[in-house]
């Protein structure tokens, strides 16, 4: 059997976690559910394009466009079992920002040529959040 032919495509899938921000409506109602306890999974899907950058959040009859920008610092993210001890779960970097409409922002294809190359590990200055988490962190 030829190796080429066993060769499947993987879907790149998130290690870390991330903080996902919802329009008002949605936001209501899926922190509800977490309140219940219910299962989400037939409710709520999350796809992420291959640039890793955008996105589509479906929950219940909303369809939201999403973008993940980084934040400007680390926060840890905790888990406990019996409220004493607390364990590390993840460092949380990224934030998913749902919105109703797409992002209206010019695409790389549709603004003037620039020649210049881009350095793959910086990140453009659209997907650099400038505020931290919480109100006291604005413009950070």
């Amino acid at each position: 059997m030829n190796r080429d032919k066993r060769k499947v495509e993987y879907v790149a899938e998130l290690e870390s976690q991330f903080i996902l921000r919802l329009p008002e409506e949605p936001a209501k109602v899926l922190r509800e559910l977490l309140k219940t306890g219910d299962n989400i999974k037939n409710r709520l899907t999350i796809q992420i394009e291959n640039d890793m950058r955008h996105g589509e959040v479906r929950f219940d009859h909303w369809l939201m466009h999403a973008k993940i920008v980084d934040l400007p610092t680390i926060t840890e993210s905790l888990k406990t079992i019996d409220n004493k001890s607390f364990y590390k779960t993840a460092d949380v970097c990224q934030m998913m920002i749902c919105k109703d409409e797409p992002d209206q922002t010019p695409s790389e294809e549709e603004s003037p040529a620039k020649n210049k190359k881009k350095d793959p590990y910086k990140v453009d200055k659209k997907f650099l959040w400038p505020h931290g988490i919480t109100p006291p962190t604005k413009n950070l």
